[in-house]
């Protein structure tokens, strides 16, 4: 009788084992980060599309506008303390559908002497509606070889 005892006490504690979920600790929630991408290499003499021009200042967005001393001031409202308040107020503005609104989005040649070859990049939003006209952006430069942005290039650009 006590085998059977001890077979049908360890019988249950198994099935009680079996069938409770795990127990999650702190090490097995942790998630691992992504690996991070591949760099990507692009043809230095091939200058970068308006889409990764205009992407490269979205990934730049938290850019203090005490980068330079053309952003001091600026923007739509006087608590614009990044590129991204700056660009997201003139943006804002487009919604308005009196006039023409547009963006011009260029890139040249810009390598500063004894650096590798950048690209000068230009974001422009624009607006002509009778005698209001004008046109808000920045611009920087962006290497010709992986098209990450040099941060401390970047400028406002503007005329009203």
């Amino acid at each position: 009788m006590k085998s059977l005892g001890r077979l049908l006490l360890c019988t249950c504690l198994l099935g009680v084992g079996c069938s409770r979920t795990p127990q999650v600790t702190p090490q097995t929630a942790a998630v691992s980060p992504a690996p991070a991408p591949p760099a990507k290499n692009f043809d230095v003499q091939v200058p970068p599309s308006g889409k990764e021009i205009i992407r490269a200042l979205l990934a730049n967005q938290d850019v203090s506008l005490a980068v330079d001393s053309s952003c001091s001031g600026v923007g739509t409202d006087s608590r614009d303390t990044n590129i991204g308040d700056y660009i997201s107020g003139f943006l804002a503005e487009q919604t308005n559908k009196k006039g023409k609104n547009w963006l011009d989005v260029s890139a040249r040649p810009g390598t500063p002497a004894g650096t590798e070859p950048m690209w000068q990049c230009a974001v422009v939003i624009r607006h002509v509606d009778g005698e209001d006209r004008w046109g808000w952006g920045v611009t920087f430069l962006m290497k010709a070889r992986d098209h990450t942005v040099a941060r401390n290039s970047v400028r406002c650009t503007g005329s009203g």
